[in-house]
């Protein structure tokens, strides 16, 4: 065959190939393009992993994330975990080479973060060892395979996404995983191109503030127990930062929901309240070390977040008896447990405001 016939060849079964993806791949890719957009949005960042080819596949993405695709438009965070020799040679040399992946995913991975996972034949250990670590920090992972998905389809967990390209040759899967890379990277771009500044928490606290329900839902669900409270929070005090780290103490994630602005005035604590934003209070409570997720809600109560999450702990102060604890009911018939933490140190967000209030001249 001369050379001409094959590049014709490869091309047709490539053209081939990419059309029978174009119909499988539609739905997730759409999935797939909106989940890491919000991730991104919510100060989220990507890691990505793979092996020979697919490493450079990993790469690819990474570097088009970080610098730009074809729009200029802010850098975003994103690590291929296949570029550093000193971190890896250390880990295959003292460990195994299995968790070359995994202890980095470990390291860097945070609640909320995205890992991009590529694996032609869905079964290469030390990427199987990485979604495991990523589910374990309650991330999310977005899978690019091929052929039958292998090992790694059943690894799978509701929150995540596989693109499985129809094919049994390595070459095609991996054409098609380039074109979906730069699919995804002209989303991002189109997304982040008409504003240089982050929107909402992007330059927040380690993308713990997340407004879209759904995704704090699927960054919990490998969080368990999962810690839920509630409250306005409107000027920080050392009762609460008591309050809030024995809430973190009884299980593995907490998420803080706090009262939107308009929830606060409808709560009648004052024509002045609140004090402060609900952005400002949220951004200070991400800050905390015991708080994993804030996010916020607009109803009178937060019932309907409560119901969405499943927490397994459902928490309040000490001057909410667990009877008058929304939610309760819906936690308790599930097995789960609520409990109103004492307050060890007396202090009260009115009583700090009556005495700014007294002490104007």
């Amino acid at each position: 065959m001369t050379m001409p016939n094959r590049i014709n060849t490869a091309l047709r079964a490539s053209i081939a190939t990419k059309e029978h993806a174009a119909q499988s791949l539609a739905a997730p890719f759409a999935d797939a393009s909106a989940r890491l957009i919000t991730t991104l949005q919510n100060g989220g960042q990507v890691l990505s992993c793979g092996n020979g080819g697919s490493s450079g596949d990993a790469q690819h993405l990474a570097s088009e994330l970080v610098n730009r695709f074809e729009s200029n438009r802010m850098a975003l965070p994103a690590v291929a975990l296949s570029t550093d020799s000193s971190v890896l040679t250390a880990i295959a040399n003292d460990s195994a080479y299995t968790q070359v992946f995994a202890r980095q995913v470990e390291a860097l991975g945070r609640p909320g973060d995205c890992l991009v996972a590529f694996s032609t034949s869905g079964n290469s250990d030390n990427v199987l060892h990485a979604i495991r670590a990523a589910q374990a920090r309650g991330m999310w992972t977005l899978a690019m395979t091929g052929k039958d998905g292998g090992q790694l389809a059943g690894l799978l967990g509701p929150a995540d996404i596989e693109l499985r390209v129809p094919e049994n040759s390595t070459a095609r899967i991996q054409e098609v995983h380039l074109v979906i890379i730069h699919a995804l990277c002209s989303d991002v771009d189109a997304a982040f191109a008409e504003n240089s500044n982050p929107p909402h928490s992007v330059a927040s606290f380690s993308g713990r503030i997340l407004h879209d329900r759904e995704l704090l839902r699927q960054a919990c669900i490998y969080r368990r127990p999962l810690v839920f409270t509630n409250g306005v929070f409107d000027i920080l005090h050392r009762g609460h930062v008591q309050y809030l780290a024995e809430a973190r103490a009884q299980g593995a994630c907490l998420v803080v929901a706090v009262n939107s602005d308009a929830s606060v005035r409808r709560l009648g604590k004052g024509a002045d309240r609140p004090i402060n934003s609900e952005d400002d209070r949220m951004a200070v409570l991400a800050a905390l070390q015991s708080v994993d997720f804030v996010t916020t809600f607009d109803e009178d109560t937060p019932l309907q977040l409560i119901e969405k999450l499943q927490p397994d702990v459902l928490i309040k102060g000490g001057d909410w008896p667990v009877e008058r604890i929304v939610g309760a009911r819906e936690v308790q018939a599930r097995g789960g447990r609520v409990l109103s933490i004492p307050f060890r140190h007396e202090r009260s967000t009115t009583a700090l405001l009556q005495k700014i209030r007294n002490s104007r001249p």
